[in-house]
């Protein structure tokens, strides 16, 4: 007769009540968190859109101030990165993300308004501080729902929903292109999309708890768990307090550097292509309304091709493979898209460079946020790697001007170039992880030989040995 002892009782991946949380938090969290970031991208890339619809030409912009427009946005974006991954404790996420979807959705539709340059600049910075908080605060919640082995293949089908933000707002751009009014279509653009976030808003302020216990969809038997099951989970300590010696762990680690200067080289194309793109293909040929419509068939491909990888990553628990395979397909893509001269070559090759900016993008987060164990160790890292990212905003505003028009030459060369240094600075990483595992295996093995315990160390988190960094 087989016994039983303790461990059979403690919350693991194997216990009967696990099946059951997961089920309801993929059910209801989930929808919830792509949802947001659904509308987040929505609202922060709908620029480009009405700018094919006539912005500048109704706010009389001249010279670059649509792209200081598109810049400054990531000017207050970058500053506010770092304090979503903090402030999502502190606040809960059923009063930060529902203040923040409130916050973004009501400035969106104010656009509408906007007579001038000086006050589209105020309102793109207002934006861009309350967008700033979202991405690194539904990352962090992720990370708390959820084990590190649960939690790539949940963060790939939120992520994914940028990409289907984008083909979103092409088809809402085309929907406003056909409405006769005393408003012009841009102006729709930004009430409808802003007026969607905003009828969210009650659905997170009453959809969250607090604390992932409180969810109104767990009986009072799965709240029990979820508590015991902080206890055997490395990606979560509610009890954790604020700690500056974790703050330093992460900034001293040349890890958290080296994927910062990745994701800066690659956000540059992701960022400029968000914005830009629906001007680019407007310069190949193809008119304004027209323009809109072709946007949505590039970032639904985008977002097959990223849900694939996604879960292949996830599977294999891989992560460098397809970052660098992302960034070699992105660069295949702007190559094409630099040299050809016809229009229907340079067309296709939006296609390929469009198919790795999200991939990319996302592995690295991904990638850095499950390697760290500390909550805020963690928060700090993906805090620093998402500011310096997010400050390829700052450029990529900047290098697609309009008087490049129509080949984009000088901006589509520098993303090639920093595609090229994100591929070197991912396999740095790469290197920096093995060799990481390799020091912790040998210590492993010399406490075995010598009958000694491993060492474990509740401050290092993920630094003790018995923690493995994925690769």
């Amino acid at each position: 007769m087989a016994t039983t002892t303790d461990d059979d009782f403690l919350p693991s991946l194997t216990h009967p009540m696990e099946k059951r949380i997961l089920k309801k938090m993929d059910c209801f969290i989930i929808p919830l968190m792509g949802l947001l970031y659904f509308l987040s991208n929505l609202d922060k890339s709908n620029i480009g859109n009405a700018e094919v619809a006539g912005l500048s030409t109704s706010l009389n912009l001249k010279g670059t101030e649509y792209n200081t427009c598109v810049t400054v946005f990531y000017g207050s974006y970058i500053l506010f990165d770092p304090l979503g991954t903090n402030l999502l404790k502190i606040l809960g996420p059923k009063v930060m993300l529902s203040s923040c979807l409130a916050a973004f959705g009501a400035i969106s539709l104010a656009t509408a308004w906007c007579k001038n340059y000086p006050q589209l600049i105020v309102i793109r910075l207002l934006l861009g501080a309350f967008e700033g908080l979202i991405y690194p605060a539904i990352n962090m919640y992720l990370s708390i729902c959820y084990r590190r082995e649960q939690y790539a293949k949940r963060f790939a089908y939120v992520f994914s929903a940028a990409c289907l933000s984008s083909s979103f707002g092409g088809l809402i751009a085309y929907g406003c292109s056909q409405i006769n009014s005393s408003l012009t279509s841009w102006q729709y653009i930004f009430i409808i999309e802003g007026a969607i976030s905003l009828g969210f808003v009650p659905v997170y302020y009453f959809g969250l708890g607090k604390n992932l216990e409180d969810s109104w969809f767990f009986n009072d038997e799965e709240k029990e768990y979820i508590i015991e099951r902080y206890k055997t989970m490395n990606t979560f300590n509610p009890d954790e307090k604020f700690d500056w010696f974790q703050v330093k762990l992460a900034m001293k680690d040349i890890k958290t550097w080296v994927s910062a200067i990745a994701l800066f080289g690659i956000d540059l194309t992701t960022f400029g292509l968000t914005v830009f793109l629906p001007i680019i293909i407007t310069s190949l040929g193809f008119t304004n309304v027209r323009a809109q419509l072709m946007t949505v068939p590039v970032y639904f491909l985008t977002a097959i091709v990223f849900f694939i990888c996604a879960n292949l990553s996830d599977r294999y628990k891989l992560r460098s493979p397809f970052i660098i395979g992302a960034c070699i397909t992105t660069s295949i893509g702007l190559i094409i898209v630099l040299a050809s001269t016809n229009n229907a070559v340079r067309y296709f090759g939006v296609y390929i460079l469009c198919m790795g900016i999200y991939v990319n993008a996302a592995t690295n987060c991904l990638w850095l946020s499950g390697n760290n164990g500390n909550y805020y160790k963690r928060a700090t890292a993906l805090g620093f790697n998402l500011f310096l990212g997010s400050g390829s905003g700052l450029v990529s505003g900047q290098i697609f001007v309009a008087k490049d028009k129509p080949r984009y030459i000088k901006g589509l060369s520098i993303c090639l170039a920093f595609q090229i240094l994100s591929i070197l600075m991912t396999f740095i990483q790469f290197l920096l992880y093995r060799k990481e595992n390799q020091k912790k295996l040998a210590i492993i093995e010399e406490c075995h030989r010598e009958n000694k315990p491993i060492p474990y160390n509740d401050k290092l988190s993920d630094m003790n040995p018995e923690f493995r960094y994925m690769y």
